[in-house]
């Protein structure tokens, strides 16, 4: 492949693939997810639209390198072979790569852009935004990297034996944090601390709660005086056990709040119960979500039981990363 000035690429930059976004844990676990299943090195690439840009609707958001941080990105001699960008923050440098570039870069864009889907190779979008178009691929939920081999191998660590070593059933507790939907303030936690309470009495439930990077002090501050021992809250000290919980566990409890982390608790097969917080603003999206999740029989919504039920694990990340490699293989069509 050679670049508009006759210069051969560089062969390494072919097996490494950049993700641009603020860096978000659960666009950075979309990205690095595809990156993996395509089977390319990921870097993450941090973006951020400057502040007057980040006033503006996307549309009208200028398509000029100044208009965002990052922008030395785009000095690159040798660009990467494929460019993912997530989240607002993205969409700009990534239609900058693709004019700068061409043929050279195939572009993928994880999300709902809010600009005209012909800037981009391939969007990939779940379907409760109800995006469509020739370049549009529709995904149950949010991609990731979390799949049967990743699950395994955590299995064998040292972190999954410890956890694996008491009672069951074993509950992971995966919180979440406020957003533009939701408050998650401590009226739900004090709802889910009950309904958890009673999984306990009723089931002889042993939980492992692992907040986010969104959880806030005090609700962290609440589980942890609510659940001593045999009990685990971790508190942000050591190795994060979320996926070796994730591997080890019979149960998933997790807050409705996040997209990302319902569709990786369902990577697991083990019954996935979302615990749905109060809607600061109509979350019709995140309703629509979890709705199709149930139809599914991926997850039930969490009413302080513990019901088991079996499903395939969904893997759309393979199934969109095999589509790539099929693009990526001739010249891009932008």
């Amino acid at each position: 492949m050679y670049d508009e000035h006759g210069a051969a690429a560089d062969p390494e930059t072919e097996r490494v693939c950049w993700g641009l976004s603020i860096g978000a844990a659960g666009m950075l676990s979309q990205m690095r997810g595809l990156s993996d299943a395509v089977g390319l090195r990921f870097e993450e690439k941090r973006t951020r639209l400057r502040r007057m840009s980040s006033w503006l609707p996307m549309s009208i958001v200028p398509r000029a390198r100044w208009a965002f941080r990052g922008g030395e990105l785009l000095d690159a001699v040798n660009p990467p072979r494929l460019v993912i960008a997530c989240g607002r923050h993205g969409v700009i440098p990534l239609i900058c790569f693709k004019r700068l570039w061409g043929e050279r870069v195939f572009t993928v864009f994880i999300q709902h852009p809010r600009v005209e889907l012909s800037n981009f190779d391939l969007v990939l979008a779940p379907e409760h935004d109800g995006l469509t178009g020739s370049n549009v691929i529709s995904t149950r939920g949010a991609l990731h990297h979390i799949n049967r081999e990743v699950l395994e191998s955590a299995r064998e660590t040292e972190l999954a034996a410890k956890l694996a070593g008491g009672t069951r059933p074993l509950v992971a507790v995966l919180l979440g944090g406020p957003n533009r939907y939701y408050g998650f303030t401590a009226r739900d936690a004090f709802r889910l601390i009950d309904s958890l309470r009673n999984a306990v009495q009723r089931d002889g439930a042993r939980l492992l709660v692992i907040p986010s990077r969104r959880t806030p002090r005090q609700i962290c501050s609440m589980f942890s005086t609510a659940f001593g021992a045999p009990h685990l809250v971790w508190e942000g000290e050591g190795a994060n056990p979320y996926l070796a919980a994730l591997a080890v566990c019979d149960h998933v409890v997790v807050t409705g709040d996040s997209v990302s982390m319902t569709t990786e608790a369902t990577a697991t097969g083990r019954p996935v119960h979302v615990a749905h917080l109060k809607e600061r603003i109509p979350a019709r999206r995140f309703r629509r979500f979890h709705e199709s999740f149930e139809r599914a029989g991926l997850t039930r919504a969490f009413d302080g039981r513990l019901p088991t039920w079996k499903y395939v694990p969904p893997d759309d990340t393979a199934a969109v990363a095999a589509r790539i490699r099929e693009r990526i293989g001739s010249p891009c069509q932008s």
